[in-house]
């Protein structure tokens, strides 16, 4: 799927309504009605002024006159209209992407343990590479250390006790969703493990918990950051087990909506953005797409995470993120761009959470505008992290529903029309209180009313000629 929004092009504006061409019926209907008279007078002379004819004939030129203009001004608004909401639509299906992808949970807190001390200080190259200790690859190297489910619930408890008081600091109680995400697969065992310590600990708030697989992808994540009203905890964690080779590490998020924070922390908050698809093999557009989606300030510096790139995806990266002249921190990663897999391990799904936790702690060293991008197996996907509101913006001047002149005038004119008739079938009818009242009832109805019912009509039938041109244009 992608970033890249559905490619459906705007309509040019429709032609503006003419007066010339409502001047040149009005001369054309004079003109007819002239040659009427003319063609029908008795041969000793026109008709005189007194002998009856001329009203019926003026009656039947102006009637003819007002129909061919209403019914210009009718085919104008109905394309004016298709094109008004032709238009509309492609920036409402702009807006309501940019708004989708604007979704975001805030960072209250924060723990990130990682087997290599020294990793962050030499991504931010505030530490030699020669002066790095020896990386080790379990955590808590001072307590025991029994692989499997034992490892779980040694980490666990830590990370439990390590983010607690910030939770009870900030939400002392109430629902609490909890998202754990670890390299085991007995997640039955995990599941237990965990209602136990959590039971055991008597912690005040009232938890839903949620066991994925260490290969989940951020899709999963989506649900939680798009329709969540309460905070969020996730415990992510690379744990050892038998015969594992690659290092522990865990983290832990405490993150809540937007509307549950107070207004200090909307200003200082980092804000963790809902994971979007990625197009690997159109970086271009997609970075580009990115950047304008206004997630992190574009003028601001930022750092870029990848991990599972395939080799030219991590070739063309600085190409891309230059073209589209995206300031970066040249002073940590290279050049800004940090390849995970190259300074820390492969952890497969879990590197997401394991970046996340890592540049969270990073915003220390200054970038709090950050980029991750993830490739699995079958899909790829891209995060924004920062600490300013994303900007809405507009696309282009909101331009004004056309005026419903082509409704107005059939409007009149089927009043007219049947008011007529009432005078002709029912004289006494159309001469009293109750003719005209009723007269003044049909206006109040039809001239909104066939106003609303063309736009709705007309909507009604280009709305799937729409839906079809922005699938055929490759996105849902």
């Amino acid at each position: 799927m992608g970033w890249s929004l559905p490619k459906v092009p705007e309509k040019e504006r429709a032609p503006s309504w003419s007066p010339w061409i409502c001047l040149l019926i009005i001369t054309l209907g004079l003109f007819i009605g002239l040659l009427v008279a003319v063609l029908k007078s008795p041969t000793e002379g026109l008709s005189s002024l007194s002998s009856g004819y001329w009203l019926p004939l003026t009656t039947m030129t102006f009637v003819g006159i007002s129909t061919v203009i209403a019914i210009y001004s009718f085919c104008w608004e109905t394309l004016a209209t298709r094109v008004w909401n032709w238009n509309e639509w492609c920036r409402n299906m702009r807006l309501t992407w940019r708004l989708h992808a604007h979704q975001h949970l805030a960072i209250l807190s924060h723990v990130f343990i990682i087997a290599d001390h020294g990793l962050l200080p030499r991504i931010a190259h505030a530490q030699e590479e020669g002066n790095s200790d020896t990386p080790l690859f379990t955590l808590l190297p001072k307590e025991p250390l029994t692989p499997g489910i034992s490892r779980f619930e040694q980490l666990l408890r830590h990370l439990i006790s390590q983010i607690t008081p910030s939770l009870q600091r900030r939400y002392p109680s109430g629902p609490l969703q909890i998202v754990v995400q670890t390299n085991g697969s007995d997640k039955d065992r995990e599941s237990l493990s965990f209602h136990r310590i959590w039971t055991v600990g008597s912690l005040p708030w009232k938890a839903t918990i949620h066991f994925q697989d260490g290969n989940s992808s951020f899709c999963d994540w989506n649900q939680f950051v798009g329709s969540t009203t309460r905070p969020v905890l996730v415990l992510a964690m690379h744990y050892r087990l038998p015969d594992d080779v690659l290092p522990e590490f865990a983290s832990a998020l405490f993150l809540m909506p937007p509307s549950m924070l107070n207004q200090g922390e909307k200003k200082t908050a980092l804000r963790l953005f809902r994971a979007m698809p990625l197009n690997t093999r159109m970086l271009v557009t997609e970075l580009s797409e990115l950047r304008d989606m206004a997630l992190t300030p574009a003028s601001k510096k930022h750092l870029v995470w990848h991990s599972g790139l395939s080799d030219a995806s991590r070739q063309s990266m600085n190409r891309v993120l230059n073209d589209l002249s995206v300031p970066l921190y040249e002073g940590i990663g290279t050049g800004g761009v940090i390849d995970y897999d190259n300074v820390c391990v492969g952890y497969g799904g879990l590197a997401g959470w394991s970046m996340i936790g890592a540049a969270v702690d990073m915003a220390a060293y200054g970038p709090a505008c950050q980029w991750f991008f993830l490739e699995g197996k079958d899909e790829a996907w891209a995060v924004a992290l920062g600490n300013a509101a994303p900007v809405v913006g507009h696309d282009h001047f909101v331009v004004p529903a056309p005026f419903p002149v082509g409704s107005v005038l059939m409007a009149l004119l089927l009043n007219v029309g049947l008011y007529s008739l009432m005078i002709h079938f029912f004289p006494s009818i159309a001469f009293s209180w109750s003719g005209i009242a009723l007269l003044l009832l049909s206006l109040v109805v039809t001239l909104p009313g066939f106003a609303i019912l063309l736009r709705r009509v007309t909507a009604r039938l280009q709305r799937p000629v729409f839906i079809r041109a922005a699938r055929q244009s490759g996105k849902e």
